[in-house]
C-alpha cells in the first residue's frame, strides 16, 4: 500500500479551495521557507490516522481563516482531509487487497483500482462552549475521483481498518531520550511488544523474582531495613488493612520489567558503557531513526516466520514515518547517513516516509522527481508544486537534474540570479556588500545555470512562483554570439510560454516571423545591424533577460576598471606589449593575436569594437584565458576600495541591482 495523493481542504494554512499533493515515490520530500504549510502537512497524515483520540484530535485553530476575515464572525467551517491510496502488485501486497477490496473504486476499465479515505470535521461557534464545537468523522470514499460524489458514498472507517494504517510522526522540536525509552507509544515499546511471552517463561520468571526476593532477606542489614520500616510504619496509623510491610522487588511482570530496561553503547573510550541520555542529541536523533527502521524489520520478519494468524492480523499494512527538518541536531557530513537511513525505510513493503526540510544539505540528497515545494501565496495560503522536469528521454533531462541537486538553495530563495559562470558570482557577491544589498537577508540566490536548457530552469522557477533575472554573456564576434545569442534568448523564452505577438511585435505592430527568427544567427554586423540588436537587447531587458555586453562579464570588468586589473599581476608578470611608438608593427600583431584569442577565431578582426577594446584584448587574453577568472577579479576587486569599486560602477549593474531591488518589494 501506498498513498498516491493527499489532499487537504480547510486545514491551518490551507484554503477552502483543496490542495492536491502528489506522492508518487515511497519516500517524499516536503521542501519550503518556514512557515509555508511543511509540518501542517504532516500533521494532517497523524489527524487521519493518529493512533490515539488525542493525535486525531481537533480544535478551532485547525480550520482555515482568511488573511482578511474576522475570526470573530465565522458562524461555522468546514475541512477535509483525504488519502489516495493505491497497492502494489506483489504477492506480498495480497492481504492489504482482501482487506479492502470491499472498499476499492477505478478511474476507468482497466485501471488500477485505488481507495480513497477522508477526514470531514466541521467547527460550529456555540453559546454555550467559548471555543465552539467540533465534529468530526473518517469515512471511505466508494466513488471514483472523476465521478459525483452524493452522501450515498460515503461509507463509516471501522476503528480496526484505521489501526491498520499506523503512522509514526517525529516532530521538528525533538527530545530522542523520551521518544526512545520505554513508554506506550514509543518505537522501543512497539519492537518489545512483539515478543510472545508464553506461559512456561512467565512462571519461570516470578520464580526467579521470588528467588531474588529471599536472597536479600537473607542479608542481616536488609533485615534491619525491613523491621524498621514496618516498627515505624506501625506508629502512624492502625489500620488493619495496611499494617504490614514487605521490602522488596515487586516488579514481578514483563511490562513491569521491560520498564527497567536500558539500551546502552560501548566501547565509549572511558571505563564505562554509554546510556541513551549520555549522548549526544545527533547520535540520539540518528539512533531512534534505527528503532525505526528496526521496528519495520522486525514486524516483516516475524510476520514471515511466524504462523500465528493473530500476529498477521494486528500487523500494520502500511506504516507512515513522518519527520520533520531530520537535520536537526545532527551534523552535516552525517546527512548522508540519515538519508540513507530513510531511503532504507522507505524501501519495505510496507512502509513510506515523509520529511519535511529547508536545508540544501538534505535536498540535494533527495530525487527532485520526490519533491513537493511548499509556499504561502499573498493571501497567507499554502501552495504545493511538484519540481518540473523535462523528459525523460530528452537530453535536457539529465542535466537539469543535476543541476538542481547542484543548487538546491533555488528551491529556498526569494529570488533567483542566474549567471554563466564563477566570474558572475565573484561580482555579484562585492557588487552586493557595496550596494547594501545582502543576499543572505533577502534570500537571494545566485546559480550559475545560465548555459544550455536555461528555459527549463526558467520553468521550473516559473512553476514554484520564484522572481528571476538572468545575465547571459553577448559574446560579440564570437561563434554563436552576437546574433546567435539574441536569437538564443528569444527562442528561450518563447519556450517557456511568451506570448510571441509581445515578444516579437516590431514598430511597424508587424510581427518578427519565425523564418527571419531562425535565421537571425546569420544576420551581418554591420553598424546598423548592431544597432538593431541592441533594441532586441532592450527588449529582452523587459523580460529580466540581460547582457553583459559587448562580450562578458569579464571584459565588461576589465573595460570599467582596467588600470586596476593591470595592476593585478604578479611581480615581473604581466602581458609583454611592445610599444605603439617605437615597434608599431610588433604592436599591431600583439593587438591582432589579442583579438583572435579573445574572439576565439583565426579570422576575428573585432571590427564591432573600438580600438581601446581592441588593445584592452591583450591584457583580455593574458588574465582571463591564461589564468583563473574568479582568482584574477577577486585580486583585482582586493586593491580598490568601495568608493572606487562604486565610482566606475557599470551601468548594468546599476540596472540589475534597481532590478533586485523592485522585484524584492514585489
Amino acid at each position: 500500500m501506498q498513498i498516491s495523493h493527499l489532499r487537504i481542504k480547510g486545514f491551518k494554512s490551507f484554503a477552502l479551495d483543496s490542495e492536491e499533493i502528489p506522492l508518487k515515490n515511497k519516500l517524499s520530500a516536503f521542501i519550503g521557507l518556514n512557515s509555508s504549510g511543511k509540518t501542517t502537512a504532516l500533521e494532517s497524515l497523524r489527524k487521519l490516522f493518529g493512533s490515539s483520540l488525542s493525535e486525531r484530535m481537533l480544535v478551532r485553530e485547525d480550520f482555515h481563516i482568511g488573511k482578511d476575515e474576522d475570526p470573530n464572525t465565522i458562524e461555522e467551517r468546514e475541512l477535509s482531509i483525504e488519502v489516495k491510496i493505491q497497492f502494489s502488485d506483489e504477492d506480498s501486497e495480497q492481504e492489504a487487497v482482501v482487506l479492502y477490496f470491499g472498499d476499492m473504486v477505478i478511474d476507468a476499465q482497466g485501471q488500477d483500482p485505488y481507495i480513497r479515505i477522508r477526514l470531514e470535521a466541521q467547527w460550529k461557534k456555540s453559546e454555550i462552549q467559548p471555543d465552539g464545537e467540533v465534529e468530526f468523522q473518517t469515512f471511505f470514499i466508494k466513488v471514483a475521483d472523476n465521478e459525483e460524489e452524493s452522501t450515498e458514498d460515503k461509507v463509516v472507517l471501522k476503528s480496526h481498518l484505521r489501526h491498520l494504517i499506523q503512522i509514526l510522526y517525529v516532530p521538528a522540536i525533538r527530545k530522542p531520550s523520551e521518544q526512545i525509552k520505554y513508554a506506550s507509544g514509543s518505537i522501543l515499546y512497539r519492537i518489545l511488544r512483539k515478543i510472545q511471552w508464553n506461559d512456561a517463561f512467565k512462571v519461570e520468571f516470578d520464580g526467579k523474582i521470588q528467588e531474588i526476593n529471599e536472597s536479600f532477606k537473607g542479608l542481616d542489614e536488609f533485615g534491619v531495613i525491613d523491621d524498621v520500616i514496618k516498627s515505624v510504619w506501625g506508629r502512624f496509623h492502625k489500620d488493619k488493612r495496611y499494617r504490614d510491610t514487605a521490602l522488596g522487588f515487586s516488579s514481578s511482570t514483563s511490562d513491569e520489567i521491560l520498564k527497567k530496561l536500558e539500551i546502552k553503547f560501548s566501547p565509549t573510550g572511558t571505563h564505562k558503557q554509554f546510556q541513551i541520555h549520555e549522548l549526544g542529541d545527533g547520535y540520539r536523533s540518528m539512533f531512534y531513526l534505527t528503532l525505526v527502521c528496526a521496528l519495520l524489520e522486525i514486524e516483516e520478519k516475524l510476520a514471515n516466520e511466524s504462523d500465528d494468524d493473530s500476529l498477521e492480523a494486528t500487523r500494520p499494512l502500511l506504516t507512515i514515518l513522518a519527520i520533520e527538518e531530520p537535520e536537526n541536531h545532527i551534523a552535516p557530513q552525517l546527512l548522508g547517513r540519515v538519508v540513507k537511513i530513510l531511503n532504507k525505510i522507505s524501501e519495505q513493503h510496507h512502509s513510506q516516509v515523509l520529511l519535511s526540510s529547508h536545508t540544501p544539505s538534505i535536498v540535494k540528497r533527495i530525487d527532485p522527481e520526490s519533491i513537493l515545494h511548499f509556499r504561502i501565496t499573498d493571501s497567507y495560503e499554502s501552495e504545493v508544486n511538484e519540481i518540473i522536469l523535462p523528459k525523460k528521454e530528452d537530453e535536457a533531462y539529465k542535466y537539469i537534474k543535476q543541476a538542481i541537486n547542484n543548487y538546491p538553495e533555488i528551491y529556498f530563495a526569494r529570488l533567483v540570479v542566474i549567471g554563466e559562470g564563477d566570474t558572475e558570482e565573484v561580482i555579484f557577491n562585492k557588487f552586493m556588500e557595496i550596494e547594501e544589498v545582502d543576499f543572505d537577508d533577502n534570500i537571494i540566490t545566485f546559480a550559475p545555470l545560465g548555459h544550455r536548457f536555461v528555459n527549463h530552469i526558467w520553468k521550473l522557477l516559473e512553476t514554484l512562483h520564484i522572481p528571476y533575472i538572468t545575465l547571459l554573456d553577448l559574446d560579440l564576434e564570437r561563434h554563436g554570439g552576437g546574433w546567435g545569442r539574441v536569437k538564443y534568448a528569444l527562442n528561450q523564452l518563447i519556450e517557456i510560454g511568451v506570448d510571441k505577438n509581445q515578444l516579437l511585435v516590431l514598430k511597424d505592430k508587424s510581427i518578427f516571423s519565425d523564418e527571419r527568427l531562425e535565421s537571425m544567427h546569420d544576420f551581418e554586423l554591420d553598424k546598423r545591424n548592431v544597432e538593431i540588436m541592441y533594441m532586441w537587447i532592450n527588449r529582452l531587458n523587459t523580460y529580466d533577460v540581460y547582457f553583459s555586453q559587448p562580450l562578458d562579464l569579464d571584459f565588461l570588468m576589465l573595460q570599467n576598471y582596467t588600470d586596476f586589473y593591470k595592476k593585478a599581476i604578479p611581480k615581473n608578470g604581466g602581458p609583454k606589449i611592445p610599444d605603439a611608438t617605437t615597434s608599431p608593427v610588433k604592436f599591431k600583431e600583439k593587438v591582432e593575436a589579442g583579438i583572435k584569442a579573445t574572439l576565439k577565431s583565426d579570422s576575428a578582426t573585432g571590427d564591432t569594437y573600438s580600438e581601446e577594446d581592441k588593445e584592452l584584448m591583450i591584457w583580455y587574453n593574458y588574465h582571463f584565458l591564461g589564468r583563473g577568472k574568479p582568482t584574477t577579479h577577486i585580486l583585482a576587486l582586493s586593491k580598490m576600495t568601495d568608493d572606487e569599486i562604486k565610482e566606475s560602477t557599470p551601468d548594468l549593474f546599476k540596472t540589475l541591482f534597481n532590478r533586485i531591488q523592485e522585484l524584492l518589494v514585489e
